[in-house]
């Protein structure tokens, strides 16, 4: 992680894809990294796989994918809609 950091501070690139990146660090490094991938969100854009409660917190959307008690598949989203840009309807074309 930290040698992807620092190639992002050096040459950063527009998009990153991080599966389970804290999966084995304690509670405050999670919590460390997920502040710092917030705050370097600002120059890039993150999808980050992660079950953690200190990283989710940090999101400013989650897309998850659960299991109900009858075995079906739902989908959990929290969409920080302030972000969003509204779409501008399209002008009717006149013949």
């Amino acid at each position: 992680m930290a040698f992807i950091f620092a190639i992002q501070e050096f040459d950063p690139s527009p998009f990153y894809l991080l599966d389970e990146i804290d999966q084995n660090l304690d509670a405050v490094n999670a919590e460390r990294v997920a502040k710092m991938i917030k705050k370097n969100s600002n120059t890039a854009q993150f999808v980050q796989i992660s079950l953690r409660k200190v990283t989710l917190k940090e999101a400013d959307h989650i897309i998850g994918v659960t299991m109900t008690p009858s075995g079906h598949s739902d989908l959990v989203m929290k969409v920080n809609l302030s972000q969003v840009e509204d779409e501008k309807p399209s002008e009717a074309v006149t013949a």
